[in-house]
């Protein structure tokens, strides 16, 4: 078993035990759920190394992508990390993995998925600073209120090609002349 998840369960014990306050009621009940939702009743299930298939959920392309990539980081690049697509199942992948793999990939896809949602938010801003998609009448902002989040905005807009739908029909337009003289 991965000595990280170990640790990592073990840190959450002990601020069930010992934290304060609403630190010490929120770990409990994160420990306990974490451990019931995998069938565990001690930590000493988590040191054995069976394999067993396991079923994970997702909601979308880019989850499934980020899910992949969390199983890879917790399974190493060695080991066999084949994704089964359960039948009948929309948007659940299945793979053989520890009970103490399958925690530690929960984790990290949880706490990844939020903070992909967090930066989506900036990103979207970025991308129609970049495309420009607001009326020429749009007022301008005050560059002395220009915060930390705006200036990330646009730093990742620069990064984005802007297009235009002019240039997209004439490309369009272009691809389709000279399919018809190929074809002449």
């Amino acid at each position: 078993m991965d000595e990280k998840t170990i640790q990592r369960i073990k840190k959450l014990q002990a601020l069930a035990e010992r934290g304060v306050g609403g630190e010490k009621t929120t770990a409990q009940k994160k420990l306990a759920k974490l451990l019931k939702d995998n069938g565990i009743n001690s930590l000493d299930e988590l040191q054995k190394e069976e394999y067993e298939y396991t079923i994970f959920s997702y909601n979308g392309k880019h989850e499934i992508k980020l899910l992949r990539q969390c199983m890879y980081k917790v399974m190493g690049a060695k080991s066999d990390r084949t994704a089964y697509k359960p039948y009948g199942r929309r948007q659940k992948i299945g793979i053989y993995c520890t009970k103490a793999q399958k925690i530690e990939i929960e984790l990290e896809f949880e706490f990844y998925r939020n903070v992909f949602y967090e930066e989506l938010s900036t990103f979207m801003d970025a991308f129609i600073q970049a495309q420009q998609i607001f009326p020429e009448d749009a007022p301008t902002g005050d560059y002395d209120e220009f915060n930390e989040r705006d200036m990330k905005i646009a730093f990742m807009a620069t990064g984005i090609e802007r297009r235009s739908r002019t240039a997209m029909i004439e490309e369009s337009e272009a691809g389709n002349e000279k399919t018809k003289t190929t074809n002449s």
